[in-house]
């Protein structure tokens, strides 16, 4: 079991929706991005993840690269 943390009163934190919700991906796809440590997530009690709003907010603004990358042109 992880141990919760004890939130900062100057951040806002946000839901596993509201952070699929900015970055207009799945729930899950969130969970794998916290997982991989590309987005910083804190455990609230056993089950719930929640993130830092600002750096939510940084990441969907970057433009993430989706689906198979492109062959090169031959030569």
């Amino acid at each position: 079991m992880k141990m919760p943390f004890k939130p900062d009163p100057k951040k806002t934190y946000i839901s596993t929706r509201e952070a699929a919700d900015m970055f207009g991906c799945t729930m899950g796809r969130i969970r794998q991005l916290a997982l991989a440590g590309d987005l910083w997530c804190g455990h609230l009690h056993d089950r719930a993840l929640v993130y830092d709003l600002d750096e939510v907010k940084r990441k969907a603004k970057e433009k993430q690269a989706t689906g198979r990358p492109r062959k090169r042109a031959a030569s």
